[in-house]
């Protein structure tokens, strides 16, 4: 009975084969184009307390692929090599929020980034809460520019003084991030916009498109965007907008949520308008898909292979393993 199925089968592509060619050949055919309009974003990895492995929360993988993107790893304690190894595969780069002091990976990626900026290789990088925080402290070469003490740790805000610069273009987005506790903030550290507009080497780069208040009103700069909108597409916010869609955390045991996010139906908009305006910026690049040349595109594996468990505050987080599982692996040729 298998046999003779399997007869039957061998027989129909046999009389058929020309058409199952062009058939498959057409099938691969937009397989890759598929791919080839699939940005892939790097984003940099944040330490967990007593393991040498770090993180990487889901919802910032969730938002890129909400966006159109797929994501990989560049680990917190990465070295320059492989640093510069890794852009051989992505299109952009997401500095996330976190926890932690400046890396020198995060230093690498700024350094890799201008020098491709200046050859026409318009990458984007983008960064949030504290990836927002690390660009601040990147451009001005200054750690220290930074001012502690803000009281804007877990809470939704609408944002001030916004400017339709390019970011904040549509209509009701604009209206919405204007009048809405849409904008959840999650920081304790903050740049004064009149620190900001005295400071050259952030005033020469950005332009401020929002600032906000804290809960004893002192000011603080939420989002930057670049001067020239078709210059260096780099671009910075203090809130998280990756956590109105994708986190939904609560205390153990109850229905109470972990954080002050706003789930509305224009926190949602917002969210999704922001992860697909960051990875259009990918597509936009006159050298878009030159990672898909790559010659071993499993060199780096996309985020999602990695092991995910329940975070503390996050529904989810992939486990990285340390640089060294890069630097120290051998490719099979």
């Amino acid at each position: 009975m298998k046999g003779g199925r399997g007869q039957m089968i061998l027989s129909k592509v046999y009389r058929e084969g020309p058409m199952l060619v062009v058939f498959l050949f057409t099938l691969l055919s937009q397989l890759a184009a598929v791919a080839a309009d699939t940005p892939v974003f790097g984003i940099l990895t944040q330490p967990i307390h007593g393991s040498n492995e770090t993180m990487i929360a889901a919802s910032y993988v969730k938002w890129l692929e909400a966006g159109g993107a797929r994501s990989i790893p560049i680990p917190f304690d990465a070295s320059e090599e492989l640093v510069d190894d890794i852009f051989s595969q992505i299109d952009g780069i997401l500095l996330p929020g976190g926890g932690s002091d400046l890396p020198p990976s995060a230093v690498s990626i700024w350094k890799f980034v201008r020098t491709a900026h200046k050859k026409g290789d318009k990458i984007p990088l983008w960064g949030t809460c504290l990836g927002f925080e690390f660009l601040l402290q990147l451009a001005s070469q200054n750690t220290s520019i930074l001012d502690g003490g803000y009281v804007a740790e877990n809470i939704s805000l609408p944002l001030e003084h916004v400017v339709q610069h390019r970011l904040y273009q549509p209509p009701q987005l604009f209206q919405s991030v204007k009048s809405l506790n849409i904008t959840m903030n999650n920081h304790y550290l903050g740049l004064d916009p009149d620190v900001f507009s005295k400071t050259p080497s952030l005033n020469k780069i950005w332009r401020v498109t929002s600032s906000n208040h804290d809960t004893n009103g002192r000011p603080f700069v939420s989002t930057i965007e670049p001067i020239h909108p078709t210059g260096v597409p780099i671009y910075g916010v203090q809130f998280h907008p990756e956590k109105n869609a994708f986190e939904y955390a609560t205390y153990p045991h109850t229905d109470i949520p972990y954080e002050a996010i706003d789930h509305s139906k224009a926190g949602i908009a917002m969210s999704l308008y922001m992860a697909s305006f960051l990875v259009d910026l990918a597509r936009r690049n006159p050298t878009f898909g030159r990672y898909h040349e790559y010659d071993e595109p499993d060199r780096f594996p996309l985020v999602y292979s990695y092991p995910m468990t329940r975070g503390v505050k996050f529904e989810q987080i992939f486990r990285i393993p340390p640089a060294s599982h890069w630097d120290n692996r051998t490719v099979e040729t």
